[in-house]
């Protein structure tokens, strides 16, 4: 298979609180298809698991974010997703001409969390079909009726990910790394701008993570942006355009892909 054939919130400042320095500018160079600003975030009201982070997605960009646990790096794919709000700070998601700006921006981003979010009981195909709910109306997403059109780029999209011949499989019944493509497959029935991705590979042996990641940059040279958590080194190291690396909910590298080392990266780290 040839993978090149894939396809604002603001609030009053926290009190007694400063943004981290190091990095916190937008990524220069390039549009940018999803923004933050000063992003602050705390689940209890006391301890800040995001302080200041500033940051800028860039389109067709596969963008790498490290860090240990604990660092926030969940938190800010979902605040970039808007499943929360930050307490001080703006995330802005840009027009992308290939799209229908009709759409609401949220739907522009696509959300891949570390559990994938399948449903284990749905074949690979009804998962990706989930995808486009979106755009086939309540209806017939209730009736599970989607056009013939957008059945048959289901298939197509799912065909090209390596999986045709696991169409009607069950979820459960599949591996780890079938799993990812079925996941990437409802990401793109989705028609984003970006997607965000969760420790994506974080559980899948080496040689699959390869393939997967493979594949997430044949999306990005689509035009699709990528911002994909990581706490492997080499895998940043590889495939980042971008690093950004985060330490104790701030970010404190950012910068273009071989500015920093796989030692400069433990090292940052620590």
């Amino acid at each position: 298979m040839d993978a090149r054939s894939i396809l604002g919130m603001q609030a009053a400042a926290p009190a007694g609180t400063q943004a981290s320095g190091a990095g916190n500018a937008p990524a220069p160079g390039g549009s940018l298809c999803i923004e933050a600003r000063d992003l602050w975030f705390t689940y209890d009201g006391r301890a800040y698991v995001l302080k200041g982070v500033t940051l800028g997605v860039r389109r067709g960009a596969m963008t790498m974010v490290l860090g240990r646990s604990g660092s926030g790096k969940t938190t800010l794919l979902k605040t970039l997703k808007g499943l929360t709000r930050p307490q001080r700070g703006t995330v802005t998601v840009l027009a992308d001409d290939r799209l229908d700006d009709r759409r609401a921006p949220a739907h522009a981003v696509a959300y891949l969390p570390q559990g994938l979010g399948l449903v284990r009981s749905l074949s690979a195909l009804d998962n990706a079909l989930t995808g486009a709910l979106s755009r086939v109306g309540t209806l017939r997403s209730l009736a599970r009726s989607f056009p013939k059109a957008t059945l048959e780029e289901a298939k197509e999209t799912i065909a090209r990910l390596g999986l045709a011949h696991k169409l009607y499989e069950p979820v459960y019944r599949l591996s780890g790394g079938e799993r990812q493509r079925v996941a990437i497959a409802r990401a793109l029935m989705q028609k984003p701008s970006v997607i965000l991705a969760d420790e994506f590979v974080s559980q899948l042996d080496p040689i699959t993570a390869d393939e997967i990641l493979e594949m997430m940059r044949a999306v990005s040279r689509e035009g699709i942006s990528l911002l994909i958590t990581t706490h492997e080194t080499h895998v940043v190291a590889r495939f980042g355009d971008r690093i950004v690396v985060m330490r104790d909910g701030g970010v404190i590298h950012d910068g273009p892909s071989g500015s920093l080392s796989e030692d400069g990266m433990v090292a940052i780290l620590r």
